[in-house]
């Protein structure tokens, strides 16, 4: 047996950027860019029987004449566009809006682009006349938000097709149909496919508090989010047995997450021993849970998905 696996993957990104300050207190940044990306992935198997030796290590050496040579290989390309665009007046006042415009070979004709945008704000309070009196130990509070949408299209190609296997007469592991008396290759039929494939969509929605005091040492970050899944890409409803297939993959379900994080550090530097020494230490803590909010599923079967569920719940004594 020997067998050959090659992935070829290419990735081109190219930007240009923009950046200015004008009127001493107004600072603007533009940036826009290109993404392409491309896998090709290549698989060869032969087999061979009928081995001079058992310990050979190369098909030459098997002189039997049933053999077997198998191929496969997929493509998959991603493309899009993208930009982002930052403004700040006096450093107090923060405004960030994104967007990428993006295009998948996963999907079919009709749903292969997505426009994904987001935004977010934020307010540097340290940086107010009325915060003056903490100008000796606040060196950064800042308060922001956020909302932005990103697309998933991380499943196998060829999803939305109908593929069909054919067995090979003269492979080792042959055929089950007999006619008159010899082996022959046949093709199955198709599974059941989706009517339709698209981009998972995932849009936060986002809070969150940034403190650094005395002189950066200790530093504080907390964040809440709630996190909206649509189009999520899982396996369909069950389906009667007597249809003879199983049920496809496609954008059945939608989910939604809450979840928080907090994050506490301190770090400092000194002289040990005549030479400088510095240090940290940094402890996170965070939570969420996730309830799918749509799914398919009029018996309530407990066995998939279902309106209300939450992710990772047990059943049971």
């Amino acid at each position: 047996k020997e067998s050959l696996q090659l992935t070829t993957y290419i990735a081109t990104n190219a930007y240009a950027e923009f950046e200015d300050t004008f009127a001493e207190k107004h600072y603007f940044k533009a940036l826009a860019g290109y993404n392409y990306e491309q896998q090709d992935y290549k698989s060869t198997y032969s087999e061979r029987n009928g081995l001079l030796m058992p310990d050979a290590d190369n098909i030459n050496f098997a002189l039997g004449d049933v053999m077997s040579i198998t191929a496969g290989g997929s493509r998959w390309r991603y493309v899009g566009a993208f930009f982002r665009f930052n403004y700040a007046y006096d450093d107090r006042y923060l405004l960030e809006v994104n967007g990428r415009y993006d295009g998948s070979s996963k999907f079919p004709q009709n749903s292969k682009w997505g426009f994904f945008p987001s935004a977010s704000v934020g307010w540097r309070l340290s940086e107010e006349k009325f915060m003056g009196w903490s100008e000796g130990w606040l060196d950064n509070f800042k308060i922001r938000a956020s909302i932005g949408s990103l697309g998933n299209a991380n499943i196998d190609p060829y999803q939305y097709l109908e593929t069909m296997t054919a067995t090979n007469s003269a492979s080792i592991a042959k055929s089950s149909v007999i006619i008159n008396g010899q082996n022959v290759p046949y093709t199955s039929v198709p599974s059941l496919i989706p009517d339709d494939i698209t981009w998972e969509k995932v849009t936060t929605y986002n809070i969150g508090l940034d403190l650094d005091l005395f002189h950066n040492r200790l530093s504080f970050t907390g964040d809440y989010y709630r996190r909206n899944t649509t189009d999520l890409y899982t396996v369909g409803p069950n389906l009667p047995q007597v249809l003879g297939s199983a049920a496809p993959y496609g954008n059945y379900a939608s989910l939604k997450t809450k979840g928080w994080e907090l994050s506490l550090s301190w770090r400092d530097s000194f002289n040990l021993g005549g030479k400088p020494f510095s240090y940290s230490i940094k402890g996170m803590l965070w939570d969420s849970r996730s309830w799918i909010t749509d799914y398919y599923n009029e018996t309530g079967d407990l066995t998939t998905y279902y309106k209300g569920m939450e992710i990772g719940e047990i059943w049971g004594f």
